[in-house]
């Protein structure tokens, strides 16, 4: 009951609180530059988007470290089992930047976080951290150097969103699992009970730890924008997740990520 009515609350004062905060972005933030060197940076080149589902444990990304790609929130954790890095990391969720704050702060790669999310940061502004505006919509951003949809329920809209402005073609997904173990029938917060099945490391939320419950037919409704956005443009998304439950983009196998994303010998 409380969460449904916190739930409400917080759609009811997203146009108020967006409004009020992209004032601030136009007068406080400093990232013109930033995006600047991004926009269309890859233009009609391959770029992965990897998510933080279980499946990456099993997923060969060292074989696509040459591509360039871009993580979500807590993907670092990733790093000590592997070679593979992304070019930029993305994260919209305060819960997540209040927990992992000093990691981003200390990421040997750039980080791209929502401007509502600044206050978890501390007072702290490292080099390191950019952040991007969001407006109260769910519309499908195709300049995310200006502004990114803020009412999705899932990062991966966001990083999509990203890899559209960088140019990216195709765009190949890893890690995106789309299946959450939880008896949770609304979305909201609770409270990690437990090691974490739903990412690729038991410790992502760390038992005891807040986390965001899943909106998976939220999640779907943001993919579905991503792509006929894409599509608009003749441009395309695939899935390479192995495993996953995502039924929105064409399901590719790792061999055929491979035929995609690999270059042929001699070029």
């Amino acid at each position: 009951m409380l969460s449904s009515i916190a739930n409400r609350l917080v759609a009811s004062t997203a146009a108020a609180r967006y409004t009020v905060d992209g004032w601030f972005y136009r007068h406080s933030a400093d990232t013109e530059q930033t995006f600047e060197r991004l926009r269309d940076s890859i233009h009609g080149k391959p770029l992965l988007v990897v998510g933080n589902g279980p499946s990456l444990n099993a997923t060969p990304l060292e074989a696509f470290a040459h591509l360039p790609a871009i993580g979500m929130n807590k993907i670092d954790l990733l790093y000590p089992h592997t070679r593979w890095r992304p070019s930029l990391i993305v994260c919209v969720n305060n819960l997540v930047v209040s927990q992992h704050r000093h990691s981003f702060a200390s990421s040997e790669v750039p980080v791209f976080l929502a401007w509502k999310c600044r206050w978890f940061m501390g007072r702290t502004r490292p080099a390191n951290v950019h952040y991007f505006k969001g407006r109260a919509t769910m519309d499908f951003s195709k300049q995310a150097d200006e502004w990114v949809a803020g009412l999705s329920s899932t990062v991966t809209y966001t990083a999509l969103q990203f890899a559209h402005s960088l140019g990216g073609d195709p765009v190949v997904l890893f890690g995106l699992d789309h299946a959450f173990d939880t008896d949770q029938r609304e979305s909201g917060i609770a409270r990690r009970q437990g090691p974490d099945r739903n990412h690729f490391d038991p410790n992502y939320f760390a038992s005891g730890q807040a986390w965001g419950l899943p909106d998976l037919r939220g999640n779907e409704a943001a993919y579905w924008l991503a792509k006929r956005a894409f599509e608009e443009d003749g441009r395309q998304i695939f899935d390479a997740t192995i495993g996953g439950q995502l039924d929105v983009f064409p399901k590719i196998s790792l061999a055929e990520a491979r035929q995609i994303l690999m270059p042929p010998a001699g070029r």
